[in-house]
């Protein structure tokens, strides 16, 4: 498929986490299928009741670095 931007650069396909998502190498412009969307979302709120629970059961001063969401994760392939 090509970019729909770009007009004559073809769109590359990665998987993570589950998830299949089109990419523009040239404008990292994401593309995603149907119902690609509601799987991230459905995996982000996932993500974040089980930080939520972690963290209720942890003392403060005993939490480590912030883990990244389950989105910055799956885009970080995308980023500068």
């Amino acid at each position: 498929m090509k970019c729909p931007i770009c007009k004559d650069v073809t769109l590359l396909m990665s998987e993570k986490k589950g998830v299949e998502i089109d990419y523009c190498p040239e404008c990292r412009g994401i593309w995603l299928d149907r119902g690609e969307l509601e799987k991230i979302m459905e995996k982000e709120d996932t993500y974040i009741k089980k930080e939520i629970k972690e963290s209720n059961h942890k003392e403060e001063k005993h939490k480590k670095h912030k883990k990244e969401s389950f989105m910055s994760e799956i885009f970080e392939m995308f980023g500068d």
